[in-house]
């Protein structure tokens, strides 16, 4: 019998083999995917189905009798080694009664697989080449709570598209050119030159954090008062700083910061393949329109598509050709860039890299950027719009004692990444951020994140894990799970639930995925917390017989390992001791 049989997708698949051929394809019919939930009683099986109830009427038959057919076609097959018998109930729900040897072999199968239990869950023919950009900010000053979202989140998401069977590059774009870089250099330079003695204000529509005296200070430390006569000489106004004294401040400026994230990520455990700076798609390569690099390359692949047009001394990209409400501005009539013709030529660049998709993760003030996004994309060759997806996030609302945190970046009042993690520690923040869907709003509790109760859900899985560590260590010599073998015992009832939560996992993995919804395994994993907990007040693991230890003991270790498995791919720790 398959091992793939044992898990919920594989014994779905099963049973998509006996309606398929109770409806044919060449019938005309095209069979539903089949869809396999767990009934809240125990009395309507261990699995119930619908499928015939969505099947029947294009197949011309009662979907009692179609359940009827497919139930007795599966028994007559690979059904007949795993489940005990079927009922058809209702107006047509087929349910099923799994038999101990299913569950036996579902355990078998979680004690052979180990940690790769659930991995390359995707088929072979939907796995991609894919980049996945997120986090992404303006290299101006820390990283706040926001971001720790969109990295947790990101992070997630690609260590579970990895997980599924996808080849999966990260990226870090590093938006370091433009009006806020300027603001961020002249920011820079009025602090150093106050930290100097020198009367040199922060422009009103600069950087007003107090970081940038830490910054200032390090600037100092480094070049000393190299800058003191260039800023003494137009002090008070910054803004009149020469350009090159101005970018020679915000470059060092940039690769501090830099330095700091990731500093800062690699602490959040959140790694990256690629740090693409935007500077870099103006260099090189042959000039179109005046630029270089990709940005040159992007504006003369969309002139020789005919798209680009002037007006009023701007050049214009016509994006409602692709459905964007109105044609935007590539270059103003200064002659400088848009920020939008960076990511046109970013997402060129991405293109010329070999993807086959590619994934942005933005922030929710990003939402209207979505249309032209799209449009520029699709006005790009291939012209091909399903090869990009872009992900919008909500917001994060900062809780202590009840009350909402305010952040702004430019005011200085904000609550950093390193602020959340010194309070309650990169686990919570990492499994906390990813406990509800990207597209809604999330209030983060500090006072719930550092409770050691099982109203805290990081505890709770994790305490978990760290008690089936304890109980495992704890076992006498040889009483343990005999290897991969399963002793062929009854199994009971909470053992059988806590077996069908774990035959769920890859099916878990998959949907979290295509959906892209790390939160799937997030919510997967408090449920498998509470089933074996469970399973533990009414099961004792150390029993008379020894068969029936080894096979408690071997489901045992099989949820420590699904619990293991889904906290990394949130990295999230998985604790032998709490």
């Amino acid at each position: 019998m398959s091992e793939a049989l044992y898990d919920l997708s594989g014994l779905a698949a099963s049973l998509q083999a006996a309606l398929d051929e109770e409806v044919p394809p060449d019938a005309g019919v095209d069979a539903p995917a089949m869809e396999l939930t767990v009934p809240t009683r125990p009395e309507h099986g261990d699995v119930t189905t619908n499928a015939a109830l969505v099947a029947a009427r294009r197949a011309g038959r009662a979907p009692r009798d179609l359940a009827a057919a497919v139930g007795a076609r599966w028994m007559a097959g690979p059904g007949a080694g795993v489940c005990d018998r079927y009922e058809v109930a209702g107006p047509g729900f087929l349910n099923l009664f799994l038999a101990d040897s299913w569950y036996r072999g579902a355990l078998q199968r979680l004690l052979v697989e180990g940690g790769e239990y659930g991995r390359d869950v995707l088929p072979v023919a939907r796995r991609l080449k894919m980049n996945v950009e997120f986090v992404s900010v303006n290299p101006t000053g820390p990283l706040h709570v926001g971001h720790a979202r969109y990295a947790s989140y990101g992070d997630a998401l690609c260590r579970i598209l990895a997980f599924a069977g996808h080849e999966v590059t990260r990226e870090f774009y590093v938006n370091d050119h433009g009006t806020q870089m300027l603001r961020f250099g002249q920011s820079l330079a009025a602090r150093y030159g106050q930290r100097l003695g020198l009367d040199t204000r922060v422009p009103d529509d600069g950087y007003q954090g107090e970081y940038l005296l830490d910054l200032a200070d390090e600037l100092i430390a480094a070049v000393g008062d190299r800058y003191r006569e260039a800023l003494a000489a137009v002090a008070p106004d910054v803004t009149t700083l020469p350009p090159d004294v101005t970018g020679e401040i915000r470059v060092w400026g940039r690769d501090s910061i830099l330095a700091r994230f990731r500093a800062t990520l690699e602490r959040l455990r959140v790694p990256f393949d690629v740090w693409t700076p935007e500077s870099t798609l103006y260099e090189g390569g042959r000039e179109h329109r005046g630029f270089g690099g990709e940005v040159g390359q992007s504006l003369a692949d969309l002139d020789g598509e005919r798209l680009l047009y002037e007006d009023g001394g701007a050049v214009w990209l016509s994006t409602t050709r692709y459905g964007d409400d109105k044609d935007r501005v590539l270059i103003r009539q200064t002659g400088d860039p848009t920020y939008f013709l960076s990511d046109i030529a970013y997402h060129r660049d991405k293109m010329e890299r070999g993807f086959e998709h590619m994934i942005d993760i933005w922030g929710a003030d990003h939402h209207g950027y979505v249309p032209r996004m799209k449009a520029a994309f699709t006005a790009l060759p291939p012209h091909d719009p399903d090869k990009l997806e872009l992900i919008i996030g909500q917001l994060v609302n900062l809780l202590e004692s009840g009350e909402t945190r305010r952040m702004s970046k430019r005011r200085g009042d904000i609550v950093t990444v390193d602020d959340l993690v010194d309070a309650i520690g990169v686990d919570a923040a990492r499994f906390l951020l990813v406990g509800r869907s990207h597209d809604t709003t999330l209030d983060l509790d500090i006072d719930l994140a550092v409770q050691q109760s099982s109203q805290n859900p990081v505890y709770y899985v994790q305490y978990a894990h760290a008690r089936i560590c304890s109980i495992l260590r704890n076992l006498p010599p040889g009483a343990g799970p005999a290897g991969e073998a399963v002793p062929a015992v009854v199994v009971g009832p909470y053992e059988r639930a806590l077996l069908r939560t774990l035959a769920r996992f890859p099916e878990v993995l998959l949907g979290a995925a295509e959906q892209r919804a790390p939160h799937r395994v997030h919510n997967y994993l408090g449920e498998l917390a509470a089933e074996f907990h469970v399973f533990y007040r009414h099961c004792r693991v150390l029993s008379d017989a020894a068969d029936v230890t080894a096979f408690r003991s071997g489901l045992c270790a099989a949820v420590r390992t699904t619990l293991a498995t889904g906290l990394g791919l949130l990295g999230v720790a998985a604790p032998d001791s709490m």
